[in-house]
């Protein structure tokens, strides 16, 4: 159950800021990969390269949403972290369950409005036809499993990068090391869990892997 706390938490993460930031980033990651898969001699991308440039959108969005928010929150949380350095490390474990759910939440607001995004953006690169029908046909084309496998590691990766830089915060400050020593290791190290575990899951969910 969410309580009003967590509501204002929610609303406050999914600000103007960071959902005209994951629009752009999911526009411009789709237009950029329509542009690359596109032969030089078409006039206009085919349905085939813009649900291919949708989909890699949607696998990519974890790793996106996860460096968006360090980027908007990453000063915060470590400065957060920190200021619990001298006490018990229970409190640093209340601290993260407190912020985990809104985080969480918000992460996978902004992943549906970058997917969105990456759609529409397709969409306006083949003028002349019927949008709303290839809007249709993107949508059609993302599998059910796809799109829940991104949703739910769009949530361990919100989840995981709240606790990483709570955690490098809190010890960075024990070691004495400056603030921004402590940001720039809960950045490093959070990317590479990330894309540790994100080549682990694709090695296990990967259809094409299993059916070989």
């Amino acid at each position: 159950m969410i309580t009003q706390r967590q509501r204002r938490q929610i609303v406050n993460q999914v600000d103007g800021t960071s959902v005209g930031l994951s629009v752009l980033v999911g526009a411009a990651i789709s237009l950029g990969l329509i542009e690359l898969l596109a032969s030089p001699l078409e006039q206009i991308a085919s349905v085939d390269t813009q649900i291919l440039a949708v989909q890699t959108t949607l696998l990519a969005s974890p790793l996106l949403i996860s460096l968006l928010l360090l980027l908007r929150d990453g000063g915060v949380l470590v400065s957060q972290g920190a200021l619990l350095a001298g006490r018990h490390p229970r409190w640093l474990h209340r601290l993260w369950l407190v912020q985990v759910m809104p985080l969480v939440l918000a992460s996978l607001v902004l992943a549906l409005y970058l997917l969105a995004a990456a759609m529409v953006s397709a969409t306006l690169t083949q003028p002349e036809r019927n949008n709303i029908g290839e809007l249709a046909t993107l949508l059609g084309s993302v599998a059910p499993t796809t799109f829940a496998l991104a949703l739910v590691k769009t949530a361990i990766f919100a989840a995981l990068t709240l606790w990483i830089s709570l955690q490098q915060g809190a010890r960075c400050q024990r070691l004495g090391l400056r603030p921004m020593a402590a940001l720039s290791r809960a950045i490093s190290l959070t990317m590479a869990v990330l894309l540790s575990l994100d080549l682990g899951l694709v090695l296990a969910f990967d259809p094409l892997l299993i059916r070989q």
